[in-house]
């Protein structure tokens, strides 16, 4: 089977110990990273894979949204696997999703805390890590006032790197009110743009590796519950703009995720290449704001496991080994 192009060059990368800035070729691989609440412990499973590869220096950049943002951020903190355990701990708990806090007039989900949490695989200094890394890290967030997706990056402090978080996972509603950056304000980049394959294509990515937090075939749901409503209310307060950009998303999340499928299963003969990894279709669906940790941790394990076999082993097999990756 032949070798798909983005492992290819994670399979000739790592042979050779490549190093961001030193690289012996002129590609540019970047590593997109789906967020969605607590959906997104597949997306960190597949970044701790990536992590217990050894491959995280054959990335030129990571473009994360959402929850995918501060996975990313763990991710080139070198605490991908931390952050995966903390998913069906810490981030599974009353103190970071209540949505009784609503009735409070408070958030329900606590990013703040989960930014703050130091534990034994979250250690408190993480964040100067990604600030340090020679990888850069851009977090899709929604302009309010534009209402267009906008990739925050050249992060260079502490307080930058946690407003761009923070920025880039602002749920409506459930998140409170939009945070205040850069003289802008920002509600969260998956309104817009849930998996910013685009923005990793305009920052002049050659391949891309796209960790999606769906099975394929698992749609996103209608957006016509009472939570929706409640959601394109806020939204319409900010600039009704919002809310038709909102109704939008399902559609174009749908496209983009069968564009995906359809560049990796037919890559062309020249770049952009794309591979997509996705969890494997037996992994139990979760909800944005699932607090059984029995379920996240199967999920995590399903895709920790099937991004080492999809991924991660062909991609440190030896040269000149036919062995094909897929998502």
């Amino acid at each position: 089977m032949r070798v798909h192009p983005v492992i290819e060059l994670l399979r000739a990368r790592a042979a050779t110990g490549s190093k961001p800035g030193a690289r012996a070729d002129p590609e540019r691989l970047a590593l997109v990273v789906e967020g969605g609440g607590m959906r997104a412990v597949a997306s960190c499973a597949m970044t701790e894979a990536l992590e217990r590869g050894g491959l995280t220096s054959c990335f030129d950049f990571v473009v994360g949204c959402s929850a995918g943002a501060l996975n990313a951020a763990a991710f080139l903190a070198g605490v991908a696997g931390g952050c995966r355990t903390e998913y069906s701990g810490a981030f599974a708990s009353r103190r970071f999703i209540n949505p009784y806090r609503l009735l409070l007039g408070k958030p329900a989900v606590d990013v703040d805390y989960a930014l703050d949490l130091a534990s034994q695989g979250l250690d408190a200094h993480r964040h100067e890590r990604t600030i340090a890394s020679p990888i850069p890290l851009h977090c899709i967030a929604t302009d309010v006032e534009t209402t267009e997706a906008v990739a925050l990056t050249d992060l260079r402090t502490l307080p930058e790197l946690r407003q761009a978080l923070l920025a880039s996972s602002r749920l409506p509603w459930v998140g409170g009110q939009p945070v205040e950056f850069r003289g802008r304000r920002w509600l969260d980049g998956g309104l817009i743009e849930a998996l910013p394959l685009d923005t990793a294509l305009r920052l002049g990515a050659t391949h891309v590796l796209v960790l999606q937090t769906r099975p394929e075939g698992v749609h996103l749901p209608s957006f016509e519950g009472f939570a929706d409503r409640l959601a394109e209310d806020r939204l319409r307060a900010h600039n009704p703009r919002l809310v038709e950009r909102y109704r939008e998303r399902g559609r174009a999340y749908e496209q983009l995720t069968q564009e995906i499928l359809r560049m990796e299963r037919e890559p062309r003969g020249a770049p952009p290449f794309v591979l997509g990894l996705r969890p494997p279709a037996t992994a139990p669906t979760l909800g944005m704001f699932e607090r059984r940790a029995e379920v996240v941790r199967a999920v995590a394990e399903a895709s920790l496991h099937h991004a080492m076999q999809a991924v991660v082993s062909p991609a440190l097999a030896a040269p000149g080994r036919a062995v094909g990756a897929t998502g």
